[in-house]
């Protein structure tokens, strides 16, 4: 299937460039990490419901940080779709300095000329269809701002006890947000069940708050920074325990946890040399945990060669 062709009633007519006709003279900037983000372009409408769901994360417009114009798109130039039991995808195409994007009403671009920004074309104007719209553009905004800075948005739970952070990994379905449970109810703190940020510092890997979070996590928490201690392929089973993982594994783990990115042919040098650090900084581990029991006590166990 060609490019935006599951979602676009005419997807040769892809904007070719990041302009069109603004939503209004709005703007927010919102403090995430690998920002702030600057949207503009925005209604009144659609600036409300942003300072709504991200509270505290909308700070003062002011100069610098990366730049996105949210523009207008008639509803009729996107195909119904059935969402029932549907699991939500982006169709991406990249190339050398940009990347298009399509989505449920949604089409964007990202370009790199000179420095990256972005353009979001939606019909979408209030409530929880913008919001929804303007949060899947961010995930993927950020995912290329990370990757700029040396780091990377992977899709993953993180848990914290307040110094240290643990990342788990899975597979769809693996447990993420069933050890995640298991780690608030023993008393630790989920940063999100989702989606987290690794960046780093002169000294270690670091676990970044987000506030794109599943069933769990804070949806407008602040920044947090937490060094990262180890990073854990996920694994349900009677006998819990830790098995250490090679360095190719824990890579190919990380590979696959990142969305957007990893299937981006011209950035995969660069997002692979991001994790391959991440993969030489923080032992990686299989733990095998049960519905009931200690994974939280295990993950705390667990101490830095």
């Amino acid at each position: 299937m060609s490019f935006g062709a599951g979602f676009l009633r005419h997807p040769d007519l892809f904007p070719a460039r990041r302009a069109g006709e603004p939503w209004g003279d709005r703007a927010v900037a919102l403090d995430v990490a690998g920002g702030p983000y600057l949207l503009s372009g925005l209604a009144a409408t659609q600036e409300e419901a942003l300072r709504r769901r991200f509270g505290p994360l909308c700070g003062p417009v002011e100069g610098g940080g990366t730049a996105s114009r949210v523009f207008r798109a008639p509803a009729a130039d996107f195909l119904p779709i059935d969402t029932r039991g549907w699991e939500y995808t982006l169709d991406l195409d990249p190339a050398p300095d940009a990347l298009r994007v399509a989505g449920l009403h949604l089409m964007a671009r990202l370009g790199w000329t000179p420095a990256l920004a972005g353009a979001l074309w939606t019909p979408e104007t209030a409530g929880e269809e913008w919001t929804s719209v303007c949060e899947n553009y961010l995930r993927l905004l950020t995912a290329y701002r990370l990757l700029e800075q040396g780091g990377a948005l992977l899709h993953s739970a993180g848990v914290t006890d307040g110094e240290r952070a643990w990342l788990l990994l899975g597979r769809s379905g693996a447990g993420k947000t069933t050890a995640s449970r298991l780690c608030l109810a023993a008393g630790g703190t989920v940063l999100s069940d989702d989606l987290n940020a690794v960046l780093f510092d002169e000294k270690e890997a670091r676990l970044r708050k987000l506030p794109f979070t599943g069933d769990l996590g804070d949806r407008a928490g602040g920044p947090e920074s937490v060094p990262l201690r180890a990073v854990l392929r996920l694994a349900q089973g009677t006998e819990e325990g830790l098995r250490p993982l090679s360095p190719a594994a824990a890579l190919a783990g990380l590979v696959a946890a990142a969305p957007f990115v990893n299937r981006d042919p011209f950035r995969r040098e660069a997002l692979l040399a991001v994790l391959e650090r991440l993969a030489r900084a923080v032992p990686a581990w299989e733990v095998t945990f049960a519905r009931e029991g200690r994974l939280w006590a295990i993950l705390r166990s667990i101490s830095i060669p």
